[in-house]
């Protein structure tokens, strides 16, 4: 299992009186397993209350969406302390993710550490604004910030939002007066199946999910499996820590959740970006789909079949999907038999992600992890498939062809961490 490690130090930026900024470098892999370290690290880096968090990421490799929310509810933090949360060096691989979920809209990015100590000191003198220092100077200035003062797509085109609450209560209409100074179109329900009838009608940019509308996971199923519904942000309300370590051994996930009780600020700074987030989105990608499930039978075939129905959603050649179903089935056989093990507690993850061009697909397990390297290094090989074939024969392999036929199938393969995060990648041909 990939591990997670963070080194705190402290940096005096002279002026008078002397500000410092507490710098947290980290190092490995932002997920699943490291994510209480990662939640003990920035407590750690925040223990007394910093005005300035600089955060290296330079050696970090993958962050999954509960360290992306982490990351927010920190930037907050700073910010109500009338300072902020700046990250440096964040890799190309790992700054995609935050960038599609509109944490760049949040939160300055910049090139490595002393960078982002200049940046600090800029803001400190009224000249550096808290925004990407990646970006050029002309887009950077008409960036709009989460805190919005206007529609938060942009002139003509009015914010969709749709509240599923089972009573009107202060929260409601708090949402409701805020979004209709932003301009936007608010919509509140008190019925799942009467907000899946009219979400078409509606078109809702946002939901905001009461869970106690949807305690099975129901409505968030038949929003997140359907091609031209999955990029609507769902962000779920949980009434308390209890309701939300009831996870299910199946699960398709919202775009993020709260739980209650939880800041205001925090509540905005989250929905105003994803209605940032959202509109971009629908311009490069067609579906997001996030699940996971527990190894055990019955939800390893719902995980089958929930694949196949995405993907056949985003191909339409037959010989495509075949191929794509058959790499990423193996994906999860993989995860389950050699990542999961016998242990039905630790769970795989799939996220599907479908542009106009490819369909990207990460499976992700708990497990320990393997020699990848070795394996992919013989995939080139125009021997490959003869050298694998003569090691079941003469050997009496069980098996050994996954990865060859995950190569075969799909267009890119990259593992990452210890060999327990598999991408996957499959072009889309252009229909004639």
């Amino acid at each position: 299992m990939p591990k997670l490690t963070f080194k705190i130090q402290k940096h005096i930026i002279e002026r008078d009186p002397p500000e410092e900024i507490r710098e947290l470098a980290l190092k490995g892999f932002i997920d699943a397993a490291n994510y209480m370290k990662f939640e003990s690290a920035l407590e750690a880096a925040d223990s007394d209350s910093p005005r300035f968090l600089l955060v290296d990421f330079s050696r970090v490799n993958y962050i999954n969406s509960t360290g992306i929310s982490a990351l927010i509810r920190f930037n907050e933090a700073c910010k109500s302390r009338e300072g902020l949360l700046c990250l440096a060096g964040v890799s190309r691989a790992v700054g995609l993710s935050m960038h599609l979920l509109g944490v760049t809209s949040l939160i300055p990015f910049t090139m490595d550490m002393e960078s982002g100590r200049r940046h600090i000191a800029g803001f400190l003198d009224g000249n550096k604004p808290a925004l990407p220092m990646t970006e050029p100077a002309a887009d950077a200035a008409a960036r709009p910030t989460a805190v919005l003062h206007q529609s938060p797509q942009g002139s003509g085109t009015r914010a969709r939002v749709l509240v599923l609450s089972p009573s009107t209560t202060r929260f409601t209409q708090v949402i409701g007066h805020r979004i209709g100074k932003l301009q936007g179109d608010y919509h509140l329900l008190d019925n799942a199946a009467e907000a899946l009838a009219r979400f078409d009608e509606i078109g809702p940019d946002l939901v905001v999910l009461d869970e106690r509308c949807d305690p099975a996971g129901d409505f968030v199923n038949k929003v997140k499996a359907q091609k031209k519904r999955s990029l609507t942000s769902v962000i779920k309300i949980y009434p308390d820590k209890e309701a939300l370590s009831k996870e299910p051994e199946f699960k398709i996930w919202e775009n993020d959740y709260l739980v209650d009780p939880f800041e205001m600020q925090e509540f905005f700074a989250l929905t105003e970006a994803e209605l940032l987030r959202v509109p971009k989105d629908r311009k490069v990608f067609s579906q997001q789909v996030r699940f996971d499930f527990q190894p055990r039978p019955g939800c390893v075939e719902k995980a089958y079949k929930l694949s196949d129905l995405v993907i056949r959603q985003a191909m339409g050649d037959e010989d495509e999907i075949t191929s794509l179903y058959a790499a990423v089935k193996e994906g999860i056989d993989n995860a389950v038999l050699h990542g999961s093990g016998k242990d039905h507690e630790l769970r795989v993850e799939v996220n599907f992600l479908v542009d106009h061009k490819k369909v990207t697909v990460l499976v992700e397990d708990q497990g320990k992890g393997f020699d990848f390297e070795y394996y992919l290094s013989r995939l080139d090989r125009q021997d490959a498939f003869e050298e694998a074939k003569k090691r079941i024969v003469d050997e009496g392999m069980r098996g050994g062809l996954g990865i060859l036929l995950m190569s075969r199938c799909a267009d890119r393969l990259h593992y990452a961490g210890f060999g327990n995060i598999l991408r996957l990648e499959k072009n889309i041909s252009v229909k004639r």
